[in-house]
């Protein structure tokens, strides 16, 4: 039996519990300010498309007499309207570097002779439009090679080439040719991409068929002695070993150049970027580049605040919409945001069919948007419909929502998937969204990752779908990461909501999701996690800044000049470790790769 004094005891301490647990809830509501965006901010006041840095072409260049001696010089040979030739100049771009360019190596040498940036830095060639008949060809590669010009070959010529032509295969690093080899799955060594060696070879059918969409089938190549392979084909059923196994992507040397060669056409997307910044870390004893240093994970069509497609969902989940979406999907996200390096976007659906007349809830958004803030996400607005729904009546309908809710927020990023260019400039033009300052956009092959949409909005792509991460996708996260240190994985919840077939079930999503960033991106953690508008931040200072970077015995001066600060820089050598930096910080990524952060204008780099 409890006595009179210990009952009132008891009492006392529940009390003191439920005020301090009433008080600490009050405090952490008060600080909640998930009312207003900080990243919404006037456009105006941001670095605009005109102060980026751009890489022209040779006639423009001399005919302006903007040429810098001081800067690096790559020359592209090839058809002007190929790919690869957008893939370099992207890359020129990014690195801060000049670029020439010429349909043909004959016109390249009568160019060249008496030219002040006669001796690029590198000489990329689109193999397929050089003209291997012609034997001068090969003699003037050789020649460029032996003199210290490093050469890229994009893709090869015909194996009928490259077979009767002991010169070329020579000057390509290879022992043998044949016309085919069948592999099972592709080895990418440790050393070339930032993120280390991975095998692209699936263990089962459903994985083969779920994941590998990698060229298989190509020209069979055995390297000579003295090459050094950064990826190769493997046999399911043959053990070889690595100097027998089928090139993909090699480095020969001949003379004072390197030469590089790519058997497939992987230099054709976003791939390239990270190839070209991988073949040039691979032909200096150190080399130092900017990057974005930004890494994405978006949450895209989430939640849907409606009542809808509800027959489905008691099918799927035996629960409404809006009850799958907070008791079922909101902690898995949760869980799999904790267990990644990668900074929260969610680009808000508030519905995703605006003509069934449900129409969404305010006490779930406003829940959404508590919880959001609280884990540091940042809300953004996607531009998916399930209906036909135009989208400026669709953008009425969520305004009208916003201003009966949280008047006082505006959006700062914006979801494009399924609107064309031309409506997501119409619809950024309008009040509603006049504080946007970053399109988000779904891959599709373009090499220009990040950019602007316009004058004022930049774009940045979603390198890959955290759900359906395939071998492909993979390969070009490392190539990216390589070349930029940036990343964007997307998880889109409408497939969930809308499911087309049974694997579209949100548990299925998000296990996925979730294996697929642990396992394919653990590599990139030393990056910055970003939101989608803190990444626009870094991609306008990417774009708009410009530096120039000198060597003195162990020390590595940059002279950065940019709007805003800080920016980042890669640096990746085979010789040394770092000692200090001064002006700016370093990170250790991986064995021999920093991340260079620039506080100040003049970073010093202090090598052991």
């Amino acid at each position: 039996m409890v006595s009179h004094r210990n009952y009132l005891a008891i009492t006392i301490v529940m009390l003191v519990v439920f005020f301090l647990f009433q008080f600490t809830n009050v405090a952490l509501e008060s600080r909640n300010a998930y009312e207003s965006n900080p990243h919404a901010v006037d456009r105006e006041w941001l670095p605009r498309k005109a102060g980026a840095y751009g890489a022209g072409d040779s006639e423009e260049g001399l005919k302006e007499g903007v040429w810098d001696v001081s800067r690096d010089v790559a020359v592209y040979i090839g058809d002007e309207n190929a790919a690869v030739r957008k893939v370099v100049k992207t890359w020129i771009s990014y690195a801060k570097k000049q670029m020439k360019s010429y349909k043909t190596l004959q016109e390249y040498e009568r160019r060249r002779e008496g030219d002040r940036t006669d001796t690029p830095q590198m000489l990329i060639v689109n193999s397929v439009d050089l003209d291997w008949e012609n034997e001068e060809t090969v003699s003037q590669l050789d020649e460029y090679a032996r003199s210290g010009i490093n050469l890229v070959f994009c893709g090869l010529p015909d194996v009928s080439v490259i077979k009767d032509n002991r010169q070329l295969k020579r000057l390509l690093g290879i022992k043998e040719i044949k016309e085919e080899a069948s592999v099972s799955g592709l080895h990418l060594h440790e050393g070339f991409f930032i993120g280390g060696e991975i095998v692209y070879q699936a263990g089962s059918q459903e994985e083969y068929e779920r994941r590998q969409n990698m060229d298989l089938v190509f020209p069979e190549i055995t390297l000579a002695a003295g090459t050094k392979a950064y990826m190769t084909g493997v046999y399911e059923d043959r053990q070889l070993e690595e100097e027998e196994r089928p090139a993909v992507i090699w480095r020969n040397r001949l003379g004072r150049g390197y030469i590089f060669a790519v058997n497939g056409q992987y230099m054709e997307d976003a791939a390239g970027i990270g190839i070209l910044s991988a073949a040039w870390a691979q032909s200096e004893d150190y080399v130092i580049y900017p990057v974005v240093n930004a890494q994405n994970m978006i949450f895209a069509n989430y939640p849907g605040l409606a009542d809808e497609n509800n027959d489905e969902m008691i099918k799927c989940y035996g629960r409404t919409m809006p009850e799958m979406m907070r008791y079922i999907a909101w902690p898995a996200i949760v869980a799999s945001y904790e267990k990644n390096a990668m900074g929260l976007s969610c680009m808000l659906a508030p519905q995703f069919d605006y003509e069934d007349g449900n129409d969404p809830k305010q006490s779930d958004f406003l829940y959404y948007m508590k919880r959001l803030n609280e884990q540091g996400a940042e809300v953004g607005l996607s531009g998916l419909r399930m209906s036909d729904t135009p989208l400026e009546e669709k953008l009425e309908e969520d305004a009208q929502l916003i201003e009966e809710t949280i008047p006082k927020y505006r959006f700062s990023s914006f979801y494009g998937k399924g609107v064309s260019d031309e409506e997501i400039d119409s619809a950024l033009s309008g009040e509603f969204l006049k504080m946007v300052r970053t399109v988000v956009a779904d891959y599709e092959g373009d090499a220009e990752v990040v950019g602007y949409q316009s004058e004022q909005i930049t774009r940045q792509t979603v390198i890959s779908d955290g759900y359906r991460h395939t071998f492909l996708e993979d390969f070009r996260v490392r190539a990216v990461e390589t070349a930029l240190a940036y990343t964007s994985v997307l998880a889109d919840i409408s497939q969930a909501a809308y499911p087309e077939n049974s694997e579209d079930t949100f548990e299925k999503i998000i296990y996925d999701f979730g294996w697929n960033t642990q396992h394919y991106l653990e590599g990139f953690q030393g990056f910055a996690r970003t939101t989608v508008s803190v990444c626009d931040e870094h991609i306008r200072n990417f774009l708009a800044m410009d530096y120039r970077e000198t060597r003195e015995n162990n020390s590595i001066r940059l002279d950065v000049a940019s709007p805003q600060m800080p920016v980042w820089f890669i640096l990746r050598t085979d010789e040394g470790l770092i000692d200090k930096v001064t002006g700016g910080s370093w990170k250790e990524i991986e064995e021999q790769v920093y991340l260079i952060e620039a506080l100040e204008p003049t970073v010093v780099i202090q090598m052991k």
